[in-house]
């Protein structure tokens, strides 16, 4: 739902420059497919393909590098701590805390599909399968902390990014150590100013391109998901779930200014139900319905 969800701002990037968005696409995926297992070069098709279309878009007038020479080598990332004060400072923690709905479906989401991809692969190399997806609850505990650490230093909420998982199973790279020393490598390059600067001036069209096929991938683990566990579309009660969180959150996420549905709770969402959450959640309802007054058991055939 998520992946999908965004595929009309993937379009919008794209529509900076149609012709940049389509041939950074197109590049990327041949990357992905054809250097698939060619040692490093084959780990990095998303970053071989954005460097190919900035060197596309150049031409077109849509790389402007002056902020890269006014900009300091080093710079220092702006902290800001907690402030408890304010007459709306109950309502403002009340209103951030339930965004959490949003990004626990979406962190247990990301948890399965990296599990079974993971799983997988470890089935075709020979090796034992890891499970990852019976540590649900320590995973959703570890986005707790970290949230806190960060809202402790003025940063944003975490979020388990799809686009990550996106690159895990385009690359079939679940290192471990990997993924942390790409961590603290990304941090470290977060000092110097000028790299900042630089990657600001890839052309919107260029993030356009890679956003089409990383959003598309997002949606299509899900598909996996659902397939890998033999998820039944035959049943009435799978179709409604499936149904009303997909035109819930895709159709609200699309189709409102925001994201956000028309639908108001006071000062705790003035601007509306955000579709993505109110979709998972309602079909947490539906299937904790069913789940509660068993329906009838139906089979493909029955009239």
């Amino acid at each position: 739902m998520i992946g999908f969800g965004l595929g009309f701002a993937a379009l919008g990037m794209a529509g900076a420059n149609w012709l940049v968005a389509i041939i950074t696409l197109v590049v990327t995926i041949l990357f992905s497919v054809y250097l698939q297992g060619k040692g490093f070069i084959g780990m990095i098709p998303i970053l071989l393909g954005a460097i190919a279309g900035y060197i596309i878009a150049a031409p077109f007038g849509l790389v402007d590098l002056s902020p890269v020479g006014s900009a300091d080598w080093l710079t220092v990332p702006h902290i800001t701590f907690p402030s408890f004060g304010g007459a709306m400072v109950v309502t403002a923690i009340f209103s951030i805390a339930i965004m959490a709905i949003a990004t626990i479906p979406e962190s247990a989401a990301h948890l399965y599909q990296i599990s079974l991809y993971v799983d997988r692969f470890a089935e075709e190399v020979g090796r034992k399968k890891y499970e990852l997806d019976q540590h649900i609850g320590f995973n959703l505990i570890l986005d707790g902390i970290g949230d806190l650490i960060n809202g402790l230093f003025g940063s944003t909420a975490g979020t388990n990014y799809g686009e990550n998982n996106s690159l895990m199973a385009i690359t079939r790279n679940y290192s471990g150590p990997a993924l942390l020393a790409a961590g603290v490598i990304s941090m470290l390059l977060g000092f110097i100013g000028k790299l900042e600067a630089l990657v600001g001036t890839v052309p919107l069209a260029v993030s356009g391109g890679l956003a089409i096929y990383l959003f598309g991938v997002i949606g299509m683990q899900g598909i996996a998901l659902m397939v890998e566990n033999k998820v039944n579309l035959f049943d009435p009660r799978q179709l409604a779930v499936g149904a009303t969180i997909m035109i819930v959150g895709i159709g609200g996420h699309i189709g409102y200014p925001g994201g956000f549905l028309p639908i108001t709770v006071g000062s705790i969402f003035p601007n509306g139900l955000p579709a993505i959450a109110t979709g998972a959640v309602l079909g947490i309802l539906l299937n904790a319905v069913f789940l509660i007054f068993k329906p009838p058991q139906v089979t493909q055939g029955n009239q």
